[in-house]
């Protein structure tokens, strides 16, 4: 059997599950298009199997309903080619897909408007950006996956949120300057990244914020 689900039920249905269940990663699709559902035969297994081997691998391997939380799970598998994030409902079926123009930069959000903020990777050839945390793009697209708007920054990784006011908010990472590399007490010669003095030494912070 197939069903639609929509941008406004899909946030219908969000609300009275108490949310959504986010992972870092992915990929969404739009409203409207056709969505599979379990067969009506299908009957839940009683709990979830303990011996942790038997569980391995990929697929839908059974949930307990009563223990289960009835919301979706957004999730974009992390690699330098993969640019598909997923929304998927308890039971594994494949609810949304959007193709992104970015492979992901670990985490994305739906918002309370229907749309998806993703941080997506722009890989370079420093240490930072050929990590799986490199940001460097965040953007938001609608539920037909278009795009919005969208920032870029060269040391972004991780994160990044949407404030209220329409800014947005990027955690930044970078080396420090050589010039200060010899004021830092602490770490030991020869430990550098990308071979050259003081550029392993990394400052975390907040880089900026931009309308």
């Amino acid at each position: 059997m197939k069903t639609k689900l929509t941008r406004r039920g899909l946030i219908r249905l969000a609300g009275a599950s108490g949310g959504l269940s986010i992972l870092g990663g992915g990929a969404i699709e739009l409203a409207g298009y056709a969505v599979a559902q379990p067969a009506a035969d299908l009957t839940p297994r009683e709990g979830i199997e303990p011996i942790t081997i038997k569980r391995r691998g990929v697929g839908f391997h059974g949930y307990d309903p009563a223990r289960a939380f009835s919301g979706f799970t957004l999730f974009a598998p992390i690699g330098n080619t993969n640019k598909t994030v997923y929304l998927i409902d308890v039971q594994g079926n494949v609810v949304h897909t959007w193709e992104m123009p970015y492979p992901p930069g670990v985490y994305g959000y739906l918002t309370e408007r229907g749309t998806l903020f993703y941080n997506g990777k722009i890989p370079n050839a420093s240490l930072i950006g050929r990590a799986d945390y490199k940001g460097g793009a965040a953007l938001e697209v609608d539920w037909k996956g278009r795009v919005l708007w969208e920032v870029h920054h060269p040391d972004h990784t991780h994160d990044g949120i949407r404030l209220k006011n329409g800014n947005v908010l990027l955690i930044c990472k970078k080396p420090i300057p050589d010039d200060l590399v010899t004021k830092v007490s602490g770490g030991r010669p020869g430990t550098e990244h990308d071979d050259r003095a003081g550029s392993g030494n990394l400052n975390r912070g907040i880089s900026g914020v931009f309308a």
